[in-house]
């Protein structure tokens, strides 16, 4: 799926570099690939040299009521949200709050290690860069979104982390929560790295993590949509995710599901527009400025593309990875760009940026295709009004 959604992108991208904005030959073009790959809703974003962004809506935020999608419609991101979270602890450390290399455990109430390694100490730098050795499991998480009964989840953060991480906790295993692996030395991509960054945010903060990201991160930046729990979102404009029919399944047609949660949400719940996520990626372009006003240093907004433990993983940076694609087809004709991917049941997102040309390309579905290759999965029925909204 991944795969598919990068071929996607790189079509985008490979226009984008010689389309005009608002190019309308570029629009249709969008709602064939689309079509084609049987794609129930859709946001797009292009961010050009000179900072300027063209967005578009395109299909249905709920197949079954033919609802539009619309600019202002929110999408679950998944974890194209984890740069967000990100952004917020480079801001507590460019205040001095935050020290990227200590141990965790200075800024938590409790002490974190690996069994396997109890005297190795687990740094907010290895968090950041999915080296900390900690690892997702699954087990334990999947059954914990709210896919059933749809909402918030439940559990606090602070709650949830602690049952994680600690010895006694309810969803402790040392095996399955951490690898046998030396902190620091073995890169594996980790949700619950970024989940235990959120706590972070919350103990140095001293506020809650949405409340701390209202307050510092989505008011300064300008991101008025954008929003972490569904408890939060003062309207219904929110785009559904779908399961779609494969030639395994036996749906004839997309099933819309609820909308749900999940307690580890600092590592991919928010839901927001590609407009307000353009507000993030336009300050990594723009060396830390948005707006004529400086947000944060260019050196540590650098950190976003900067390969952090090279002998460990030649690609990753702080959130963003070049080889995030994984893909040798895909690198075969598309140059490596700090991205990112978000995939959850019904969703899939992604982002890639060049630092040094300063463009980008945001995408954000409500279904994850299943294929590129044409409809023959199931007609996809979407009234050609419908497929493309226009702006008021």
């Amino acid at each position: 799926m991944r795969f598919f959604i990068a071929l996607f992108l790189a079509f985008i991208h490979s226009i984008s570099l010689f389309a005009q904005l608002n190019d309308p030959n570029l629009e249709k073009w969008l709602i064939k690939k689309m079509r084609k790959a049987e794609i129930v809703g859709m946001q797009v974003a292009y961010i050009d040299r000179n900072l300027n962004t063209y967005t578009e809506s395109f299909g249905l935020k709920n197949y079954q009521s033919k609802v539009p999608v619309n600019d202002s419609t929110l999408f679950l991101i998944a974890s194209c949200s984890k740069p967000v979270t990100a952004l917020a602890i480079l801001k507590l450390y460019s205040e001095g709050k935050i020290d990227l290399d200590a141990n965790i455990n200075t800024y938590l109430p409790f002490g974190i290690s690996n069994p396997h390694f109890p005297a190795d100490s687990i740094s907010v730098r290895m968090l950041l860069s999915h080296t900390s050795s900690l690892k997702d499991n699954w087990n334990i998480m999947d059954p914990l979104y709210t896919l059933e009964k749809g909402g918030d989840s439940p559990i606090p953060l602070s709650k949830f982390v602690r049952d994680y991480f600690l010895p006694k906790g309810k969803f402790y295993h040392s095996d399955q929560n951490f690898f046998n692996k030396n902190p620091g030395t073995y890169w594996e991509y980790c949700n619950m790295g970024y989940t235990l960054l959120g706590y972070v945010i919350e103990q140095v903060s001293k506020m809650d993590f949405s409340t701390y990201m209202q307050k510092e991160i989505f008011i300064p930046l300008g991101m008025k949509h954008s929003y972490w729990f569904l408890k939060e979102i003062p309207h219904d404009n929110i785009a559904h995710p779908h399961e779609l029919p494969d030639k395994k399944s036996e749906l004839k047609e997309p099933r819309v599901l609820k909308h749900y949660g999940y307690p580890d949400f600092p590592d991919g719940q928010l839901r927001t527009t590609v407009s307000d996520y353009s507000r993030l990626i336009k300050l990594i372009l723009n060396d830390g400025n948005i707006d004529g006003k400086s947000f944060l240093k260019k050196e540590t907004i650098a950190l976003f593309y900067t390969i952090q433990f090279p002998d460990v993983h030649k690609y990753q940076a702080v959130a963003f990875n070049f080889d995030e694609f994984d893909h040798w087809l895909y690198y075969l004709f598309i140059k490596r760009y700090p991205s990112h991917t978000g995939g959850d049941p019904g969703v899939a997102t992604l982002t890639s940026y060049d630092p040094n040309k300063k463009i980008a390309a945001i995408i954000f579905l409500n279904s994850p295709p299943t294929s590129f290759k044409g409809g023959k999965i199931f007609y996809l029925d979407i009234p050609k009004k419908l497929l493309k909204q226009e702006k008021k």
